[in-house]
């Protein structure tokens, strides 16, 4: 199995699109990127709209070699809409990054807010027509020859579910395992450790707790997140990759307790954490000397 990272905070851009290859599918996981159209009272620099155009090619490119998308809820940085906006830049691509493919995808009507259900019901009402297949994915797995795609019941997207709920996805091919758990933000929830542990993967990709934003998150929640991975690397001893919300919060690597890459560091490049350092790049600082 493959597992190769696309776009997140550690490269540059909001995102978490991850493309998975085994010998039977190639899978594209949540292939949606943004910016924050306001961080610090200011909007994105040049260099962040430069790194948006850049991933968003990416996961372009790498949709064409897809068999299979799936999209874990219907915020914006996990799927492309049908419209264009300049903070996404969407344009045209929706159409081919889904045509003929199998969509594996968030129930449209359970288990969600208002906003996500009406996003989902204008996906869903354009790309009936250009998807191969579409499937409702919650609590259910599917089988392409050796490979299993499983996805988790919906978990609250964060601390609770006033943002709606989310879908843990675990590819498994042989004895490996590899799971993106999207954004449940952390580990508050024990039923979301259990779950983990249970499946007990060799890969973790996850979306870390938005500690940029503590003063909603919570310290206890943190606590609660760094006892519940604690957990599980001692019950699993799954290699680890933290990013997504964690890399909004400069002094990311002071939250979390565990030992974890982050994307770029998976991949091997240096964090670029832009929407960070919006402030200090609107004041010239210099990127090179920011991120070294």
């Amino acid at each position: 199995m493959k597992v190769i990272p696309l776009a997140s905070e550690s490269l540059g851009v909001r995102s978490l699109a991850t493309y998975v290859k085994t010998k039977d599918v190639g899978i594209l996981i949540d292939p949606g990127v943004a910016l924050a159209p306001d961080r610090y009272g200011l909007k994105p620099n040049d260099i962040e709209f430069e790194k948006l155009r850049e991933m968003r090619n990416k996961i372009n490119n790498y949709a064409k070699k897809s068999d299979v998308i799936t999209i874990s809820h219907y915020h914006y940085d996990h799927y492309t809409p049908f419209f264009d906006d300049i903070y996404l830049d969407s344009k045209d691509y929706a159409k081919e990054i889904y045509r003929d493919k199998i969509l594996l995808v968030k129930h449209p009507t359970e288990f969600i807010n208002k906003s996500q259900m009406e996003r989902a019901k204008k996906f869903l009402e354009n790309v009936k027509d250009i998807a191969k297949k579409i499937e409702f994915a919650d609590n259910k797995t599917f089988k392409f020859g050796k490979t299993e795609i499983k996805f988790s019941p919906p978990f609250p997207h964060g601390r609770d579910d006033k943002l709606g709920y989310v879908l843990i996805t675990t590819v498994k091919e042989g004895n490996f395992k590899f799971m993106h758990t999207s954004d449940t933000q952390g580990v508050i929830f024990d039923e979301i450790r259990d779950y983990i542990i249970k499946e007990k993967p060799n890969l973790i990709l996850m979306g870390g707790p938005p500690t940029y934003l503590m003063y909603r998150y919570g310290k206890k929640n943190l606590e609660r997140t760094n006892e519940n991975l604690k957990s599980i690397v001692e019950n699993t001893g799954a290699e680890i990759i933290i990013d997504h919300h964690l890399l909004r919060d400069k002094k990311f690597r002071e939250k979390i307790k565990i030992k974890f890459k982050t994307v770029a560091e998976y991949l091997g490049e240096k964090n670029l954490l832009l929407e960070a350092y919006r402030k200090e790049i609107k004041n010239g600082a210099d990127i090179n000397e920011l991120f070294k």
